[in-house]
C-alpha cells in the first residue's frame, strides 16, 4: 500500500511541476486583442478601377469586401458613407442600404457598387466608401494608424 500512495504522490507531484511553468507570478498578462473592422477591394481584375458600358467598355461592380479581424458569435452591422466626384444614380447604382451586416461566425461581407451607362462622362470619376461605424464593440480600421477604413473606386470613361 506504501508503494502505491508512493506512486500517486509522486504522479500529482510531477502534475504541479508540469503545470506551474506556466503560471509563474511574473508572466505578463495579456489583454485580448482589439476588435476591428476593415475593407479591402474584390475586383475580377484585382484593379479597383471598374469602367463605363456606354463607352463601349465592359460595364464591371466593384466590390468592397468588409473584414472582422476576428470570428464573432453575433451579427455585426458595419454603417458606411459614400462620396467622391461620381454621383448615384448617374453613374453608378448605390446600394439599397448604406450598411453591411457581416453574418455570426463569418469573416466578411460584401459591398457592391455597379457603374451605370452614362454616355455624357467624359472623365474619370471616384466612388469613396468610408466604414462609420460598426456594432458589437467593433472598431473601425487596423493597426495604430487605424488604416483601411477608406476605400475608393474609379469609374473610368
Amino acid at each position: 500500500m506504501k508503494n502505491k500512495s508512493s506512486i500517486i504522490i509522486s504522479y500529482l507531484f510531477v502534475c504541479c511541476l508540469a503545470v506551474a511553468p506556466s503560471c509563474k507570478k511574473n508572466d505578463p498578462v495579456y489583454p485580448d486583442a482589439p476588435k476591428r473592422v476593415y475593407t479591402v477591394a474584390k475586383v475580377p481584375d484585382g484593379t479597383v478601377t471598374f469602367t463605363n458600358s456606354a463607352t463601349g467598355k465592359k460595364n464591371t461592380t466593384g466590390v468592397a469586401r468588409v473584414y472582422l479581424n476576428q470570428l464573432y458569435a453575433s451579427d455585426v452591422t458595419v454603417s458606411f458613407a459614400l462620396t467622391g466626384t461620381a454621383t448615384a444614380g448617374v453613374d453608378y447604382t448605390p446600394p439599397a442600404e448604406l450598411s453591411v451586416t457581416i453574418p455570426a461566425g463569418s469573416w466578411r461581407a460584401d459591398i457592391n457598387i455597379a457603374g451605370l451607362n452614362n454616355p455624357l462622362q467624359t472623365t474619370k470619376k471616384t466612388v469613396i466608401i468610408t466604414l462609420n461605424a460598426a456594432t458589437q464593440g467593433f472598431e473601425i480600421g487596423l493597426g495604430y494608424a487605424n488604416a483601411y477604413g477608406v476605400f475608393t473606386y474609379t469609374i473610368t470613361p
